[in-house]
């Protein structure tokens, strides 16, 4: 009789393989380097992932869940002091050491996949902040098609900067151009609607 499947376990182990691949990449990944990096056996990995493909989408899926956007319905009921005082708390859990981990493997796994497999998450990820930052704007009075010309500026902006900050690892510098954003976002807002022709 097979023995039941831990359910705690493969948790567990996404935990430690997102630890584990701190300092390493996506490319060089294999179930032996990983079982070794990780001090188990690569049954127990094949066990809980079945292949090597269907491990890094388990990556990419964690990843991407912590770097979700915000819920579309908590958003959209917030005043502009609400909505900055959520946007900076959000973008200081991208400033740690741990997010900028997370959203370099994101963007390692959305480059490494020309056929979509693991990118059409990337794409989803960025179009849900997109349009959270389109509806927002157009909740507060903004016509739709300048709301989803700077909701898509935003997104834009966001992801450019968490890219810079990939690349640098100057959070300071960093958090200073997305305030600067954030508050040209805000100030779409705050001043007279604008009507669409």
């Amino acid at each position: 009789m097979a023995r039941p499947q831990n359910l705690q376990r493969k948790p567990q182990l996404l935990a430690g393989i997102l630890d584990y691949l701190q300092d390493k990449n996506l490319a060089g990944l294999s179930f032996r380097s990983l079982a070794e990096g990780l001090g188990i056996s690569s049954y127990m990995l094949v066990y809980h992932f079945g292949t090597r493909e269907q491990l890094v989408a388990e990556i990419v899926a964690q990843v991407q869940s912590g770097l979700a956007a915000p819920p579309r319905g908590q958003m959209l009921q917030l005043a502009p002091d609400g909505f900055r005082e959520q946007m900076l708390r959000l973008w200081s859990l991208s400033m740690t050491v741990r997010g900028r981990q997370l959203q370099r493997l994101g963007f390692e796994a959305a480059m490494q996949d020309p056929e979509g497999v693991f990118g059409s998450h990337s794409a989803d990820l960025y179009g849900a902040w997109r349009d959270v930052a389109t509806a927002w704007l157009q909740a507060n009075g903004v016509g739709p098609e300048s709301a989803e010309a700077e909701g898509r500026l935003f997104a834009a902006g966001v992801h450019g900067l968490l890219y810079e900050h990939v690349l640098t690892g100057q959070a300071q510098q960093t958090t200073a151009a997305f305030r600067r954003l954030l508050d040209r976002y805000l100030s779409n807002a705050e001043s007279s609607p604008t009507l669409d022709l």
